[in-house]
């Protein structure tokens, strides 16, 4: 049974923090239940879920991390970490795809309570009162050092011609507008710019056919000539080292912080399927049960690893991020830990289940394939610990 957040009773219960994380994550696996059905079947075709966003609309999930000020749910990073964890359990796929809405829209926030700004007041009203989606392309961007993109944005009249390709631009096909990151020519600057998904020269080319998480539908992106105004222009960073710029690092916290916890919505997921299959297979049935204890103890020391990672991190990085970058490392190891284990966790899911979990029918087939796709988040291993190392070793260096 869905629950429906349309009453000012509810948008009131929203305003208090703690109140909120808890009314988020029963909104959130109340939607799990209701995907979970479907999940299959989103998986075998690869057809994004336009229904399961319509529904996350309907309920107010999309407007979730939106200040209470604005028409949203004032949820913070560790209300949308366990949110986006209880949402996995159903359709993780769904919850990795409006994953790259809601790390974008949390920013936003944090940037508004900051400063104020009347662009991202307009666009988080938007999002509260339109129910829009926002895409991204901003991943490419989470690497180490210099960098630079091949998009460009050369100065038109009163704005930009954007001319590029993109990748994994997870959501295309649900999204309503999109933030490209695109080089100015004339000033080396990487600009950041809001581009409407319906954009005259915008289209999307459909690439993604992948061993997992399917139905996110992360497929190509291209601007051929796509102009947008000066007002388009969100922020500009400089093109080398984008992450040490605190706006950069910033949208990389709540962006590897929720993507980790979905991974963990998966583990959750397999560790449930792999404990109801005991001594239903085959395999399991024939095990004997010291050996199953064991699994079993196996998999309850990954799936609590991960949870209490998760879970201190997130505490400590919800209540403070002043440095941007000590937070950018603590997000990254704490992504590393998670995934992890919550690959772990799958793992002993599947032994516990035996050779049931190799048919099609298993959802512990799906979330084997599903919890693959963790290591292909930038920043990635082993590059991440390099990023991790350096913070760590620079704040503990004394200034010369």
């Amino acid at each position: 049974m869905a629950i429906e957040y349309a009453s000012a009773t509810s948008r009131d219960a929203w305003a208090e923090a703690e109140a909120a994380g808890r009314d988020l994550v029963v909104l959130a696996t109340a939607l799990a239940d209701e995907f979970r059905p479907g999940a299959a079947a989103l998986d075998r075709t690869g057809e994004f879920p336009s229904g399961n966003y319509q529904r996350m609309r309907e309920t107010g999930y999309l407007r979730a991390a939106v200040p209470t000020e604005l028409g949203g749910g004032g949820a913070g990073l560790a209300a949308m970490a366990r949110a986006q964890q209880a949402l996995a359990r159903g359709c993780a796929a769904t919850a990795l795809a409006v994953n790259m809405h809601h790390f974008q829209v949390g920013f936003t926030a944090d940037t508004w309570r900051k400063t104020a700004a009347a662009p991202a007041e307009a666009l988080l009203r938007r999002i509260a009162t339109e129910g829009i989606v926002m895409g991204s392309t901003g991943a490419e961007a989470l690497v180490p050092g210099a960098w630079t993109t091949t998009t460009t944005a050369e100065r038109d009249g009163d704005g930009y011609r954007i001319n590029g390709r993109k990748y994994f631009c997870s959501q295309a096909p649900g999204m309503d507008v999109v933030r490209v990151n695109a080089l100015d020519p004339e000033t080396g600057e990487i600009l950041i710019c809001t581009v409407p998904a319906h954009a005259a020269g915008l289209r999307v080319v459909e690439t993604w056919d992948t061993t997992g998480m399917r139905a996110t539908a992360s497929h190509d992106l291209v601007l051929e000539n796509v102009h947008v105004p000066e007002a388009a222009v969100g922020a500009r960073l400089p093109a080398a080292g984008p992450l040490q710029h605190p706006a950069l690092a910033g949208v990389a916290v709540w962006f590897i912080t929720l993507t980790a916890s979905v991974y963990l919505g998966i583990a959750e997921e397999a560790r449930a399927e792999g404990l109801k299959a005991i001594g239903t297979g085959i395999n399991s049935s024939y095990r004997t049960e010291p050996l199953t204890d064991l699994l079993v103890g196996q998999l309850e020391s990954d799936y609590t690893t991960a949870l209490a990672v998760r879970d201190q991190l997130v505490g400590q990085l919800d209540a403070d991020r002043a440095d941007p970058q000590a937070a950018l490392a603590k997000a990254m190891l704490g992504k590393e830990i998670v995934i992890a284990h919550a690959a772990a966790v799958v793992d002993r899911a599947v032994e516990l289940a035996g050779g049931r979990a190799y048919f099609r029918r298993s959802p512990l087939e799906r979330l084997a394939r599903d919890v693959r796709a963790a290591r292909f988040h930038p920043p990635a291993a082993p590059t991440s610990y390099q990023m991790i190392g350096e913070r760590v070793r620079r704040a503990a260096t004394p200034a010369a």
